[in-house]
Parts: structure tokens; C-alpha cells; sequence
């Protein structure tokens, strides 16, 4: 038989050291078991709990259905509109094109102002770009004034424009966003003529509005690349599918002659690819070359400057061109608590 020895005291009668720690180990060594059982039981209890509130918040009767609707916008207080008294004004001046420019000023909010016109008040407008129409809950965007640094710029007089306007042309060329231009355009003076003294046809193609008093037309033509082109009229022919005849113009051109005022626009539609199919000269639209956008950019365009430089008298007609304006991509204009105008012309 195996006696095993029984545990001797020292001669101070204290436990050995090694039993002593071996004993301090364990009970840490179980309290850290015991702490993480401890932990993972929490955690389980907590995604339980966040799992039936989560049923219970999400879970309908049977037969119910759901409908999306758009959240509710926080409305910002408007901040006061800035009195500027009739020193300030004086101070500015009056508006004189000679010596004011347009392009260097500041936004301000202004919700007294009177609106000219909206989406829901002018006939006009086409149902996709109406903002109101569409469910649009604010309306902040529409009170925001340019204000010149040295001038005072008059508001705009719908009457004193058709009378400027008398017995002219007045036409709008390019794409989609020169269409917003002269629509734009035409509500505004649309306040100023009546019912029975207006009349508006619109084409694919060419859109005329006529100030039958006046004797005046604004006008808008469809050319989105200003040259000739094969999606002129197959506007739903892809980027891919394009061909661009950029020495060709004259299609579009005889459509200008005759206008006292022209105002040009295209650059949206040449930023589809960074490539573009072009052909010049007897070619079909089989043998086109693909050239970089930017080259193919400018080869339209003094296409366009060629017949502009042959065709039209500037003694007679006025030409304008618009080219990339500021897209205000961070909805700082939805935004009345703006108070730093260089957040808005950045």
C-alpha cells in the first residue's frame, strides 16, 4: 500500500508558498471565467431585447400595406432680411452696365420679396422640372436675391422687357438647360401680358412664345450640340450610338437667321464620354473617329464661331453665349441660416 505523506507544517505553522499561490491562481482564474460568462449572457440578454423592439417596431398585421413616405424636413427659422437703408443705397448707386458688373456680388435671403412667378403659377413649365409639383415640401430656395458689390440692381420689369422687346426675335439655342433658360425666361414676362394677347406653340424642335401686342417673340431651338448631329431628333439614341458631324452646322443654322437676339448654350451634352464619334466632310456617320471630348468640344465650336463670324451683322443681331454655370451641388440655397455669402459662391 501507498501511504501518501501528510502535509507537514513548518515550524512557524504557515502554509507553503507554493499552495498559497496555487490557490490565489485558481479563485482569479474563476473569476475570469465567471466574468466573461458573465459578459456574453449580458450581451445575448441585450440582442434580444433590441431584436424584439426591433419586431415589435417593424412588424405589421397581416394584410397591412406599406407606403413610403418622405420625411419631414426640419424647417430652419429664415434669418432677418437686411434693411438697407436709403444712405447704403445711395452709396451703391444706380445701375449703370457701363461701369456695374453683374458677376461680382453676393446671395442674400429675402422671403418678402415678391415672386415673379412659380412652378405652380406659370402654365408653362413642364411637369418634370417642377419642383412644388412634385412634391417639393420647401420653398426656401426661391427667395434668394443677387445683390452687386457697387450697384443697385433694379428688379426686373417684365413690361419695360417686352417694350425693349417690341417688334423683335428674341431666340434661345442649345440643349435642355438653355429649354430652362427660355422657359425661365418666358414666365417672367408672361405676368406682363394677357390672356388673350399671347400664344405659345412648341415642337420637338422649335418653340415659339408671342407677345401678340408686342409684336414680339422668344423663342427656343433644339440643337443640344450647337453642330450637326444624329441624335438631333433621336434624343433617346445613347451615348454610345452618337455621331457628331462637327463641320456641319448650316441644318441648325438656317433656323437663327433673321433673330435680333441669339443666345447660345452647350456643354451638357458633350460631358457624356470622355471619347466622342465624330465625322466631317462626305463622310457617313459609318466612318466616324473617335476623338477626346475636349477636341471634339472645340472643332463644334468654331464650327459654330464660323457661322457666327459669316452669317450674322453685329450692328443687327446681338449674340450671347452661356457656357458651364455653377451647379450649387450642396444645397446651401434649401438652407435660409446661411449667413456667409462666400459658402455660396464657392
Amino acid at each position: 500500500m501507498v501511504q501518501i505523506p501528510a502535509m507537514t507544517k513548518r515550524g512557524n505553522g504557515r502554509a507553503p508558498l507554493s499552495v498559497v499561490v496555487a490557490i490565489i491562481g485558481g479563485l482569479a482564474l474563476a473569476g475570469i471565467i465567471f466574468t466573461d460568462d458573465l459578459r456574453s449572457l449580458t450581451e445575448i440578454m441585450e440582442k434580444k431585447e433590441d431584436k424584439q423592439k426591433e419586431q415589435k417596431r417593424t412588424s405589421l398585421p397581416a394584410g397591412t400595406r406599406m407606403m413610403l413616405t418622405r420625411p419631414v424636413e426640419k424647417v430652419t427659422p429664415p434669418p432677418p432680411v437686411e434693411k438697407v437703408t436709403p444712405a447704403a443705397a445711395a452709396a451703391k448707386g444706380a445701375f449703370d452696365p457701363s461701369r456695374c458688373s453683374v458677376t461680382e456680388g453676393y446671395w442674400a435671403y429675402n422671403r418678402s420679396k415678391k415672386l415673379h412667378y412659380t412652378d405652380q403659377t406659370c402654365p408653362f413649365i413642364d411637369r418634370q422640372v417642377s419642383c412644388q409639383r412634385n412634391g417639393r415640401p420647401d420653398s426656401d430656395y426661391l427667395y434668394w436675391d443677387w445683390h452687386l458689390d457697387d450697384c443697385n440692381l433694379p428688379r426686373f420689369d417684365p413690361a419695360a422687357l417686352l417694350e425693349k422687346l417690341r417688334g423683335k426675335r428674341m431666340m434661345f439655342v442649345g440643349d435642355s438647360l438653355q429649354m430652362g433658360q427660355w422657359l425661365s425666361f418666358v414666365c417672367l414676362v408672361n405676368s406682363a401680358v394677357p390672356y388673350t394677347a399671347r400664344t405659345m406653340e412648341r415642337s420637338t424642335t422649335l418653340s415659339v412664345f408671342t407677345a401678340t401686342e408686342y409684336n414680339a417673340t422668344i423663342e427656343f431651338y433644339w440643337p443640344p450640340y450647337l453642330v450637326e448631329a444624329n441624335s438631333d431628333r433621336n434624343i433617346r439614341l445613347g451615348a454610345d450610338g452618337r455621331v457628331l458631324h462637327v463641320d456641319a452646322v448650316e441644318l441648325h443654322a438656317k433656323h437663327w437667321k433673321g433673330a435680333d437676339i441669339l443666345v447660345f448654350d452647350s456643354y451638357v451634352w458633350w460631358m457624356s464620354g470622355s471619347r466622342i464619334k465624330t465625322v466631317w466632310g462626305a463622310f457617313g456617320d459609318d466612318g466616324y473617329e473617335e476623338l477626346d471630348a475636349w477636341v471634339a468640344f472645340r472643332l463644334g465650336l468654331k464650327t459654330w464661331a464660323n457661322w457666327v463670324d459669316a452669317n450674322i451683322d453685329p450692328n443687327a443681331t446681338r449674340v450671347f453665349f452661356m457656357s458651364i454655370s455653377t451647379t450649387h451641388m450642396r444645397q446651401l440655397f434649401s438652407s435660409p441660416s446661411i449667413h456667409d455669402p462666400s459658402e455660396l459662391n464657392s
